[in-house]
């Protein structure tokens, strides 16, 4: 799943460490199938810090890939998905508290969010299976939702999982991003520094400022198709202490007859979403919760999505809804005005 938030310098490169200017040490690369950059604030670290500290996010980044990439072939998710027995499988805790974050999204969103939707997603071209360039037929849409629903998926405290329907398979797209983010965060607090950013793919988290002593920017991109990322901001956010991810139909969707299909799929319907939300932007405590929230507003639209938030106090929200070709309006809940930064 692309994302739309963006840093208003975006850096993108191989596993390396710079040292920047203003006394942050910034670390980029590729993981998950996109980028990442981290920036850790501090006055001056040795070489053999520096490298301790990449070696470290390397891992980090490596673990939650092995647990959560459909595409390799070995890891958790790959084999659980190819498991066609409804007997407890065993999984790393970690990644069973993924699925079980996932659940409860699912759950509260009444079914919008489904963690068991990857079928769908493979039929309609933006998973594993490759991209398609026309729709699927209504049988074939039929034939898989018979294999998908949230119920039929179970976390044992044990960490393990079991399915009471033997063909089901999870898709944790649009959570793991926020998870990786949230795991390299934990790792640099373990060094100590209280000052970072860690991005993956466009999902952030922030601690304490950056190197000038100011709070974290984070830009948010207008929901414009085709469109690099950074290229136009449609606001600026001033972030610290908390988590930021953004859903959105504008990068990842396919076109036919002049129609556009997006990757957001309703699990409901088995099909793309239609109504007019472009962008949900997401402010909460942890990027993992963060990125699910996203993309299940963005599956229910603008009035149901605003709704599901009132289970989740302190969760602030923006919502950008495409009117017309370049024109936009807005929704958010009432305290995300707090974090705009106002020019």
């Amino acid at each position: 799943m692309k994302k739309g938030v963006v840093f208003l310098i975006c850096i993108i490169g191989l596993w390396c460490c710079d040292r920047a200017s203003h006394n942050e040490y910034i670390y980029r690369g590729h993981t998950m199938g996109t980028s990442y950059m981290v920036k850790i604030a501090y006055p001056k670290l040795d070489k053999q810090r520096v490298e301790e500290v990449r070696q470290v996010i390397n891992q980090t980044l490596q673990r939650v890939n092995k647990e959560m990439s459909p595409y390799i072939e070995i890891s958790e998710i790959s084999r659980f998905n190819t498991f066609r027995d409804t007997t407890s499988f065993s999984v790393s805790c970690s990644f069973a508290r993924v699925v079980q974050e996932a659940l409860d999204i699912s759950k509260i969103s009444g079914g919008a969010f489904d963690v068991t939707v990857a079928p769908l997603v493979n039929l309609w071209g933006f998973g594993t299976k490759g991209r398609r360039i026309s729709p699927p037929t209504d049988a074939a849409i039929d034939s898989v939702m018979a294999d998908i629903g949230y119920q039929a998926l179970q976390v044992t405290p044990d960490c393990h999982l079991r399915k009471t329907k033997p063909r089901l398979s999870i898709d944790l797209s649009a959570i793991a991003k926020g998870y990786g983010v949230d795991a390299v965060g934990a790792v640099i607090d373990s060094f100590g520094f209280k000052n970072y950013l860690v991005e993956v793919g466009g999902e952030v988290v922030t601690r304490g400022v950056n190197g000038d002593g100011k709070i974290w920017w984070v830009g948010v991109d207008q929901p414009k198709f085709d469109q690099l990322p950074g290229a136009m901001l449609f606001d600026t956010l001033a972030i610290s202490d908390k988590a930021v991810a953004t859903s959105g139909d504008y990068r990842n969707y396919f076109e036919f007859e002049g129609k556009y299909y997006s990757h957001t799929i309703d699990p409901v319907t088995g099909r793309p979403v239609t109504h007019n939300l472009a962008s949900t932007t997401v402010i909460a405590d942890n990027c993992m919760l963060a990125d699910g929230l996203a993309t299940a507003i963005m599956v229910l639209g603008p009035e149901k999505g605003i709704e599901m938030l009132k289970y989740y106090p302190g969760v602030e929200s923006l919502l950008i809804l495409r009117d017309a070709e370049d024109r936009y309006s807005t929704r958010q809940t009432p305290g995300f005005s707090a974090y705009v930064v106002k020019r």
